[in-house]
């Protein structure tokens, strides 16, 4: 849990350091300190029963060649291991202009105990997607970045970061992008 909490906190503190814009659409982005909620109680729901088990040796394996180019102007996928396990990294190929993704492979770490951690956030939103339960969070107001975790089982998750670039504020709000990207996961995990 403890490790969890780090990660979110590091990610809040890199969301922190980005590069920021002035303008843009203003009704993109949520102001600060307005709670974000869910009105779906999706508590006590049975967990979706979706396996991760073999994207957890090779992560950078769960989004096809197609799905990778809707990301935008990426480099190649990066391979590594941080907090949440196994994860792959997908830096945009200016990070002025591109966004950067990271999508995180976990096992055996409780998905209640996850909500737990970050449910306090400015922004928390717990709901479905396609059927699988989904919360999304950021300890700012997500104008640079967002965390969506998406519920394979009750002990197996996939989280999706987005660290916004500041071009794409505008047309790529955080949580709607990692909300998409989270999307685009189940599909391939339901096969």
């Amino acid at each position: 849990m403890t490790a969890l909490l780090t990660a979110v906190l590091a990610f809040g503190a890199l969301a922190g350091c980005t590069a920021s814009q002035t303008g843009g659409n203003p009704t993109t982005a949520q102001s600060a300190g307005t709670k974000q909620t869910s009105s779906e109680p999706t508590s006590d729901g049975p967990d979706a029963g979706l396996s991760i088990a073999k994207y957890v040796s090779n992560p950078c394996s769960i989004l096809t060649a197609s799905q990778v180019t809707t990301l935008g102007s990426v480099r190649a996928p990066e391979p590594g291991t941080g907090e949440l396990g196994p994860n792959c990294v997908w830096r945009g190929q200016d990070v002025i202009k591109n966004s950067k993704y990271t999508v995180h492979t976990t096992e055996n770490k409780s998905f209640e105990d996850i909500i737990n951690n970050v449910k306090a956030n400015p922004v928390f939103t717990d709901k479905k997607i396609d059927g699988v339960r989904v919360i999304s969070t950021s300890q700012t107001d997500a104008s640079t970045g967002c965390l969506t975790t998406l519920q394979a089982s009750k002990t197996d998750s996939v989280t999706v970061q987005v660290a916004t670039a500041a071009d794409e504020r505008a047309a790529k709000p955080a949580c709607t992008e990692t909300e998409r990207v989270a999307q685009l996961i189940i599909t391939n995990l339901k096969g």
